[in-house]
């Protein structure tokens, strides 16, 4: 297997092999995986675009070289020093060409697409869906993911039988979880992603970053956080600036803005008892 430089594929510098191992000397990369970058905080929108462009285009130069990744999740996405994700881990590529699919037997589950219930023999839109489950966990946290997932062990066992239905009618992972400030556009995109008909779903990593190349508006620059009892959106401009929305469990909330002179004051037609998620879509779109 022959990846060639690619600066959103992670490098290889030497190989050799004896004859019970094989090994492979990379770079370290100090900055971690993006599964990492997810447990610690949520991206921005326009951080979420820039991250999945860069793994889309390591994506397309595999394929364009007759390979299928197979294993595409955020454990797999690495960052360089100049913080540019980097796809890795090669250990289930397999390739493929115009007569014949890719078989694979081995398979990560919890990004496993529907189409692995069916058979064993797939083309691109095999690493498609898991680029799509990527970029859902990218845009709704690793613990919105992980908490879903773990409904389907059910006295310390796990049901795979009721995962499979989940997954084959696109009921795993939840499309209507995302947070406000997710525009349409892009839960658009990560529904055809993880699509279950072939026939909706991308054919090919180029499509998808055209669509979010069109991602555009008030939404890209919102810093969301969450804690048990609230969920909080901030925005600060390039003349510093400042939008803040607060909105607790009990849908009471608070909105400020900050002039650039630092002087703070409410946005009285979001400080309410009850703001519900339109209101909050709304505050976000408007600022």
């Amino acid at each position: 297997m022959h990846l060639g430089n690619h600066p959103n594929v992670v490098p290889i510098h030497y190989a050799c092999q004896d004859s019970d191992f094989i090994f492979l000397a990379m770079p370290y990369f100090p900055n971690g995986s993006l599964k990492r970058r997810l447990t610690d905080s949520y991206l921005t929108v326009r951080e979420i675009i820039s991250i999945a462009t860069q793994i889309l285009s390591g994506l397309h130069n595999i394929h364009s070289k007759g390979l299928i990744h197979f294993d595409v999740k955020p454990d797999n996405i690495l960052f360089s020093n100049r913080g540019e994700a980097l796809l890795s881990d090669f250990g289930f590529a397999s390739p493929i060409d115009f007569i014949s699919p890719a078989e694979q037997d081995r398979l990560y589950a919890k990004m496993i697409p529907p189409e692995c219930f069916n058979n064993n023999a797939f083309n691109r839109q095999f690493d498609i869906y898991q680029f799509g489950l990527t970029l859902h966990r990218m845009c709704t946290s690793e613990e919105q993911f992980y908490n879903e997932f773990n409904l389907f062990y059910e006295n310390d066992t796990f049901n795979r039988q009721r995962f499979r239905h989940a997954v084959l009618n696109e009921q795993f992972p939840n499309r209507g979880a995302y947070p406000e400030h997710i525009p349409q556009s892009l839960v658009t995109t990560v529904r055809k992603c993880m699509s279950s008909d072939l026939d909706i779903r991308y054919n090919s990593a180029v499509d998808i970053v055209n669509d979010l190349a069109d991602i555009d508006g008030n939404l890209l620059d919102w810093n969301f956080s969450k804690d048990p009892d609230s969920k909080s959106w901030t925005k600060t401009l390039s003349d510093s600036r400042q939008f803040q929305l607060s909105v607790n469990d009990d849908g009471s909330s608070h909105a400020q803005k900050t002039s650039a002179s630092g002087n703070i004051q409410r946005v009285r037609s979001h400080c309410k008892n009850s703001l519900n998620r339109s209101d909050i879509k709304q505050f976000l779109r408007r600022y």
